[in-house]
């Protein structure tokens, strides 16, 4: 396996690390259009079945936003394709960060966000 690949059990094999950040780039650069979205992470999740999915985590500007109606924005902005929505969205109170600001997905994955 080359240094730019990663194994993808979905597509039974390989495939191209640098595809996941386009696609996780293109998702989070869409959320951050809807006026009632915050902050975003986006990120493959292996499932139970050890298939990746991808996954936004949205913190909502004001309560009442919800998971579908951000899947109806994302479908109908024409930015992306059905292949590259998101498998689920999440709405959590906020995104968890190191002190130099990256996501800890860890802590956001377990709902360590207090």
């Amino acid at each position: 396996m080359e240094q730019n690949q990663k194994y993808n059990p979905a597509e039974g094999g390989t495939s191209p690390i640098v595809s996941h950040r386009f696609t996780m780039r293109q998702v989070e650069n869409a959320l951050y259009e809807h006026s009632g979205v915050d902050e975003v992470a986006v990120f493959f999740v292996t499932g139970d079945d050890g298939v990746e999915k991808l996954v936004a985590f949205v913190v909502p500007r004001a309560p009442g936003l919800t998971e579908a109606e951000i899947m109806d924005f994302l479908a109908q902005s024409g930015q992306l394709g059905t292949e590259s929505l998101p498998h689920a969205v999440k709405l959590v109170p906020r995104i968890p960060k190191s002190p130099s600001g990256k996501v800890l997905k860890l802590r956001l994955l377990e709902g360590i966000c207090p």
